[in-house]
């Protein structure tokens, strides 16, 4: 197993509220995130947590294909959003989004941790540093429109 972290940051004008009410709404990420193409929520999460069984779009050379994994939110608070993630075989996200107040808007700053076997963990952080640049950049938009 490999691991690895990342960090994206974007300015949005807007205010903590409605970034935290966007990246805490998952029935919302296929508007936002540029491989997820469908959302279902859980009937059967623990207590506290808000489960989701998420379907990604991916592609590897002339290959398209899709994943289906659990995403979890397991905390929203005033200013930050903690969710976790697993995808078999052995693939972990962990995400937390701290949303600040900064000059006449927010910073939207989101700290990435994902663990994976070896041969899958170059592609699938490629593709989540390169998913989460796109989403926070989607954020921007679908709030200040």
């Amino acid at each position: 197993m490999k691991q690895g972290t990342f960090e994206k940051q974007i300015f949005i004008q807007s205010d903590v509220k409605t970034v935290v009410g966007v990246v805490a709404n998952y029935n919302q990420h296929h508007k936002i995130h540029p491989l997820i193409v469908k959302v279902e929520q859980a009937q059967d999460a623990p207590a506290g947590v808000q489960r989701f069984f998420i379907t990604d779009q991916l592609q590897w050379g002339p290959f398209k294909f899709k994943i289906k994994y659990r995403a979890d939110i397991i905390s929203v608070t005033q200013d930050t959003v903690h969710t976790e993630a697993f995808q078999s075989p052995g693939t972990y996200v962990t995400n937390i989004t701290k949303v600040t107040p900064a000059q006449s808007g927010v910073t939207l700053h989101e700290t990435i941790t994902l663990k994976a076997p070896d041969l899958l963990f170059g592609y699938a952080f490629q593709q989540a540093q390169t998913a989460h640049e796109e989403m926070l950049k989607r954020i921007k938009h679908f709030i200040e429109a």
